[in-house]
């Protein structure tokens, strides 16, 4: 089992950051160093700020020098990734730190950025239609469309998660865990028996590595003051044999990922993860749930190959997965309409069923329907690019309501 990240909270200024930045890394060093004994893989260290609409005096002109400040400041702290979240948008302001997006990701290589398109429980259209505006202009930043894995909308994501670029800041400085458990998982189904058994294997394997990780962050709390906010449950995937969800999910006995039943063995693994949050004596923070971001695991990407995954599929999983479609490869040509539509169809199933959900789309440029993927990232995992319907919502129904809440 490894630790997928490290993630420090801080709240920034508008500039003059260096001494908040070196503090940030100075908790992921202390972090890193008590974890590391026992878990010696640590994927990825990560700052988070609150949102770029909460940070006093700064205008949508200023983002990118900011960006460039705190990418400066992080790499030479030696912190992997940041993450400078929009938030919530209010009003016609707000939206302009959505049109910033591009901005965002061309001033740096290891910025990521997310909006939240809902608000006290009513989906905001107007950031909808921005943001699906942003994912098409983000996608034609690089050749590959390589820039909106930096990118995501979200829906009733709660602050301080371990996870990118889902991540949002506030309160004071503090620091998350994100996990790469799937091998553990995989060795547990591996002993085999029935679905009862493999559960409380899993449980108990799990027990153990969480209550040791839970026990050294609050141990680090009170030695150093800052924070412990939590650690995120979720499974998620990394491109190998051992960290791919899918291939635990064959195990556990569809034939192939995506085949019918693939929901009752997404709940079976999420059920168990929801049981540990309940009732073990641990913080948790984020999604506690399974995530199938289809670019990032070997046996997702070959199961859309063989074309058992669609958008549809995806969005159903959704409703007892992790985090919603994530790191979906679509046409180059895909409507601005269709992304908003599939961002509804997202943020319709994060407030109905009251859980957190982000759409992370990936649209390449001139790349159609069936053709492959050309990534060179230690992250993904090359794939066939999936179907758009070239339908959508109408644009008149789109932009006839500002926001909607269901009663």
């Amino acid at each position: 089992m490894n630790l997928r990240s490290i993630t420090v909270g801080s709240n920034i200024r508008n500039e003059s950051n260096a001494e908040t930045i070196r503090k940030a890394a100075g908790i992921v060093a202390t972090v890193r160093s008590r974890l590391t004994d026992r878990y010696p893989k640590v994927r990825t260290t990560r700052l988070c700020t609150q949102p770029l609409t909460e940070i006093d005096g700064l205008n949508p002109g200023e983002v990118g020098r900011l960006v460039k400040e705190v990418d400066r400041l992080c790499r030479g702290g030696g912190v992997d990734w940041f993450c400078i979240p929009i938030g919530e948008c209010y009003d016609t302001t707000h939206l302009r730190f959505v049109k910033t997006l591009p901005t965002i990701m061309r001033c740096s290589e290891i910025a990521f950025s997310n909006v939240i398109a809902t608000q006290g429980g009513r989906i905001n259209f107007e950031v909808i239609l921005e943001c699906a505006r942003q994912v098409l202009k983000i996608s034609k930043l690089r050749s590959d469309g390589f820039d909106n894995f930096r990118f995501c909308v979200s829906a009733n994501v709660k602050p301080n998660g371990a996870f990118f670029p889902y991540s949002w800041h506030r309160g004071e400085d503090g620091f998350s865990i994100g996990l790469e458990a799937i091998d553990l998982i995989i060795d547990n189904v591996r002993v085999g028996g029935d679905l009862v058994e493999i559960r409380d294997r899993i449980r108990r394997a799990l027990s153990a590595e969480l209550e040791k990780i839970d026990s050294i962050a609050r141990e680090v709390e009170s030695e150093i003051g800052v924070k412990y906010y939590g650690v995120d449950l979720s499974l998620a995937p990394y491109p190998t044999e051992s960290q791919s969800i899918g291939r635990a999910i064959e195990y556990l006995g569809a034939e192939t990922f995506g085949v019918n039943g693939t929901l009752f063995l997404t709940s079976y693994l999420t059920n168990i993860l929801k049981c540990l949050e309940r009732d073990l004596p641990i913080r948790t923070v984020g999604f506690t749930g399974v995530m199938y971001p289809v670019l990032e695991d070997r046996y997702l990407a070959h199961s859309n190959d063989e074309g058992f995954l669609s958008v549809d599929s995806l969005l159903l999983y959704s409703s007892v997965c992790g985090c919603g479609p994530d790191m979906i490869p679509l046409p180059g040509d895909i409507s601005e309409r269709e992304v908003a539509s599939i961002m509804l169809d997202m943020s319709a199933l994060a407030l109905i069923l009251d859980k957190p959900l982000v759409a992370r789309l990936v649209p390449i440029p001139r790349k159609r329907e069936g053709q492959r993927t050309k990534f060179n990232y230690h992250f993904f995992h090359n794939t066939r690019i999936m179907a758009a319907r070239n339908r959508s919502l109408t644009r008149k129904m789109l932009k006839a309501t500002s926001s909607f809440e269901f009663p």
